[in-house]
């Protein structure tokens, strides 16, 4: 999903903010989440998801467009690893500094 239209559905509350993150990962993505739990990601222009090197660079990208707070969700395997009853992922709310 573009910048802009991302703009739009943030703003129309279609969409929250998130930010994703898997486990020894070295890039973070960043776009909305729907109320069906669809993930719906930034994109450049050739329609390629577009990956930041770091937790602040999403974040100054989601400020840009107007973004106050966001859900960051760190996915792992570790848990289904070891067996633990644990569904795979952190979630916590992120307050955006402008």
């Amino acid at each position: 999903m573009r910048a802009n239209e991302l703009k739009s559905q943030l703003n129309q509350h279609l969409l929250d903010a998130i930010i994703l993150s898997y486990a020894d990962a070295n890039h973070y993505l960043a776009g909305g989440i729907d109320p069906n739990g669809n993930y719906h990601l930034l994109s450049d222009e050739l329609g390629r998801t577009m990956t930041f090197n770091s937790l602040r660079e999403a974040e100054v990208m989601l400020a840009s467009l107007g973004v106050g707070s966001a859900t960051f969700e760190m996915q792992t395997a570790y848990d289904e690893m070891v067996g633990s009853p644990v569904t795979g992922s952190t979630k916590t709310s992120l307050t955006i500094l402008h």
